[in-house]
């Protein structure tokens, strides 16, 4: 794994923050928003539509970029099946659902993993 990041470490730890939620079921209940969760990956700490101008910054590797882009596209096709204005619950109903939590514990497994290696790499 080549490190190269993150130079915002406050928004890393958001974006793992989004994502560790997307991958939990057990945290998800009909009252549970994704919205927030949805603008961080979006606009605030990422862009999931297009993640490789992120390395460096939020993400530490061009494999996080690709499961990050691959969450993008599920989200996406989750946002297909919604309603105009779709209430919380709708998200946990669509068809589509399983595919975003199954994506985001894939990349929450990674980002996870590469903070711990990054932790124990010997300093400089």
């Amino acid at each position: 794994m080549t490190d190269r990041g993150p130079t915002l470490p406050a928004l890393r730890h958001q974006l793992v923050a989004a994502v560790l939620t997307l991958a939990a079921p057990g945290l998800q209940d009909d009252a549970f928003d994704p919205a927030p969760l949805l603008t961080t990956l979006f606009t605030e700490a990422c862009d999931a539509d297009d993640p490789l101008p992120w390395i460096g910054h939020t993400l530490r590797t061009g494999e996080e970029a690709a499961l990050t882009a691959d969450l993008g596209t599920a989200l996406r096709t989750l946002r297909a099946t919604l309603p105009p204005d779709p209430r919380p619950a709708d998200h946990l109903r669509s068809p589509a659902w399983p595919a975003v939590t199954t994506t985001a514990a894939r990349l929450a497994r990674t980002l996870v993993a590469n903070d711990h290696h990054a932790a124990s790499a010997p300093g400089p």
